[in-house]
């Protein structure tokens, strides 16, 4: 039997701890994070050696030019709190043409697979758009890389989710891949592969997600219900409920709620052999109508009352004392942050365990008091030899409510009225022996979709871990629904099917049964829109209309499905009409970095005002800001007229500062411009014109480059490609840093 002796502190994401994987439901909770626990390696049965021999055989096109010095092996093996199964990690590093390609590998159990991996390369500037290969050539290589890696020969590709662009351009093109074990030609819902290749051919990305392969045995697929009636009982009996759900926009910075229609969250779907529904507690043989929502508490228990870093240190010492663990228990540091726009207080802390230390953080919410995120990260540890299990007999459902409830009022007592009681079972969690509890947050009398306070409680009714995601919403939508729930249920119906899978109910150690789980428009996640009735999936982006160009369409399909370019209808668009100097700018920073169109309107500070005609209330107002925060506009020497069209000098000088180059090009003296009407050219802007050319950003011949020119949308967007590769170019040398 290994021993297991020290391990590492280390800061965890606390969702991680809360959310077993049988309790994934994904109408309600927020995507688990599984935490890895570090545990220092005791004995040299695995070697770098070994490891580095297992790459180079499985992936010598990889790795069979770097030598034995260009590896590491981390002194930890590292496991999961649901899955014990040993870890190794190599990692790797080597210089390519003067710059530094990295990645790292690692590997799991007695067989040493390779479980995941991810590869930096030295240059990213050919994986850029348009990229050398396509998105079926990727999948070739996917295939590929997968029959060398995987030990299994079992996996089936399942879906394509090809990023053809970024939403950034100085960000490669990454076709991702999604493979699917399988049984008897059956998906197997919990394993799977996943691959990302670079637009370059590269493999930048791979993972495989599957349990111990001892341990599985596979229902019989006798008597097994036809799909037409497994069909058919799913649609007249599968329940839908008028519910919020958070939104996250890509060009905001707060999230946003719809209302929306969506099945009852704790179902799978239909077994098929026993033709009940197979719920996250359990197969039952018939769902519940609508089930009344019952809040926590009428109303507040506490009003709020702000707390200090002592404070909290002291409320985290209690927290911990009441759970028996004080003897091992250390702080090691406070601090405030901000989460969400919240004052939060971060308490670090660590539990002393015989030759080392592990841990996490308690955080708190400053202004309020209230506990935001807790883990007794003691639990999930592996026994010492000298060490017993723990035998206590299992807590029954109402004591582990209870036990959660109690817990809730005490250390959420001023927004505990915002959640309502438990609608569905406890999960029971053999490996850590812990039960997950979910009290979904109300509002005007519906669920919150995503925004839930989630607790465990281990066996003697302790707390284990407690989270609630701090969402600041602002805006509500009304609670009624402009389309019917009659009319949302025949929305469904026609638009529903079916899928036969293997599916571990219950979270049963390597127990697979047959489960019919529901499908739209061949998602497994789904949302009808309450008010337009439009089905969509929250993991599909919808493709933007595309628009046609005899020098330019690729550049501008890029740039339209990227958000960068925003065309209201493509067929009266005309990409060869000259761009204003708003909308020039709004494309430049949409393509160069993250941009938040809120990105002033919450901050409690007096908002800045760079341009007197450009006020917190106008449309460009935080175009505008976040160019000058970017250096891109400089307020003390530009004229910004936001209406009129840009020229070709202007876009020289946007782009030159943009690269960072903007003191080579104020010496204007140095340069000689060969280029038609040169002399139109301002004096003072003459290295921004020269150097635009010498790095070919505008494209145009020196003798055609007119300087007075307006631009049109299609050479914006040739130019902008230019000066993506050129961001490439300067971020792999260290010197570009939007």
């Amino acid at each position: 039997m290994k021993k297991w002796t020290t391990a590492l502190g280390m800061s965890i994401v606390s969702l991680g701890l809360i959310a077993s994987p049988a309790l994934a439901e994904a109408s309600v909770n927020p995507k688990e994070e599984r935490v890895p626990i570090y545990v220092a390696m005791t004995d040299e049965s695995v070697t770098k050696e070994q490891l580095i021999k297992i790459l180079k055989t499985k992936l010598p096109e990889m790795f069979a030019t770097y030598s034995d010095s260009d590896f590491q092996m981390t002194s930890m093996s590292y496991h999961y709190a649901d899955d014990l199964t040993t870890r190794y990690e190599l990692m790797f590093q080597k210089k390519v043409n003067k710059q530094m390609e990295s990645g790292s590998v690692s590997f799991r159990s007695d067989n040493l697979e390779i479980e995941h991996l991810y590869f930096s390369p030295a240059s990213l500037k050919d994986a850029l758009f348009p990229g050398k290969i396509t998105e079926e050539q990727g999948r070739k290589i996917a295939e590929d890389f997968v029959k060398k890696v995987s030990s299994s020969s079992n996996y089936v590709i399942s879906t394509e989710t090809p990023s053809y662009f970024s939403r950034l351009i100085t960000e490669p093109i990454t076709y991702n891949y999604s493979f699917t074990s399988t049984e008897k030609n059956i998906p197997i819902q919990d394993q799977s592969i996943i691959v990302s290749v670079l637009g370059d051919g590269k493999i930048q990305y791979f993972t495989q997600m599957s349990p111990d392969q001892k341990r599985m045995s596979f229902e019989e697929t006798t008597n097994v219900v036809t799909k037409e009636a497994a069909l058919e009982k799913m649609k007249n009996q599968l329940n839908l409920t008028l519910q919020y759900t958070v939104d996250y926009s890509l060009t905001s910075s707060k999230p946003a709620v719809k209302l929306v229609y969506l099945p009852a969250p704790n179902v799978i779907g239909l077994h098929a052999t026993s033709n009940k529904w197979a719920t996250t507690t359990g197969k039952v043989d018939s769902l519940n109508g609508k089930v009344a929502l019952q809040p926590l508490a009428p109303n507040q228990l506490k009003e709020p009352s702000p707390i200090t870093i002592d404070d909290a240190k002291e409320i985290a010492k209690q927290l911990v004392a009441s759970q028996g663990n004080t003897t091992k228990f250390t702080i090691d540091h406070a601090y405030e942050h901000e989460m969400n726009d919240q004052a939060v207080i971060s308490v670090s802390y660590s539990y002393r365990y015989r030759n080392g230390s592990f841990g996490s953080s308690i955080e708190f919410n400053k202004n309020t008091g209230e506990l935001i995120s807790y883990s007794d990260f003691y639990s999930p540890l592996p026994l010492e030899d000298d060490e017993t299990e723990n035998t206590v007999p299992r807590l029954d459902k109402d004591k582990v409510l209870a036990a959660a409830e109690k817990y809730v009022k005490e250390l959420a007592p001023t927004s505990v009225h915002e959640y309502a009681k438990a609608h569905t079972d406890p999960v029971y969690d053999k490996e850590s022996k812990v039960h997950y509890v979910n009290f979904p947050r109300i509002k005007n009398g519906l669920i919150v979709n995503g925004d839930s306070l989630s607790v465990t409680i281990d066996d003697e009714g302790k707390l284990k871990s407690f989270y609630r995601y701090p969402l600041d919403i602002e805006e509500w939508p009304d609670a009624s629904a402009t389309v019917s729930g009659e009319k949302a249920k025949k929305l469904f119906a026609d638009a529903l099917d079916v899928k036969l899978v293997y599916h571990r109910l219950q979270n049963e150690d390597g127990k697979y049964e047959l489960v019919y789980v529901p499908t739209v428009k061949g998602q497994e996640y789904y949302q009808i829109d309450a008010n337009s009735g439009e089905i969509v999936s929250p993991y599909v982006q919808t493709e933007k209309a595309k628009v046609t160009h005899p020098t330019a369409e690729k550049e501008l399909n890029y740039l339209i499905q990227a958000g960068a370019i925003e065309v209201k209808d493509p067929k009266t668009f005309n990409a060869d009409t000259a761009i204003s100097q708003g909308q020039a700018l709004q494309t430049i920073i949409k393509s160069i970095t993250y941009f938040y169109e809120d990105y002033y309107a919450y901050r409690p500070e007096q908002p800045p005002v760079s341009f007197d005609e450009i006020n917190p209330d106008h449309p460009y107002y935080n175009v505008v800001e976040t160019a000058t925060r970017l250096g891109i506009l400089n307020p003390l020497e530009d004229e910004l007229n936001i209406d009129q069209k840009v020229t070709n000098e202007q876009l020289a000088v946007w782009y030159i500062r943009t690269l960072g180059l903007e003191q080579a090009a104020k010496h204007a003296d140095i340069y000689q411009l060969t280029i038609k009407d040169a002399a139109d050219v301002d004096p003072e802007k003459i290295g921004y014109v020269a150097i635009s050319h010498v790095l070919g950003l505008q494209g145009a011949e020196q003798s055609m480059f007119l300087p007075k020119k307006e631009v049109t949308y299609a050479q914006l967007a040739k130019s902008i490609i230019e000066l993506a590769y050129e961001i490439a170019e300067k971020r792999n040398s260290g010197s570009y840093y939007y």
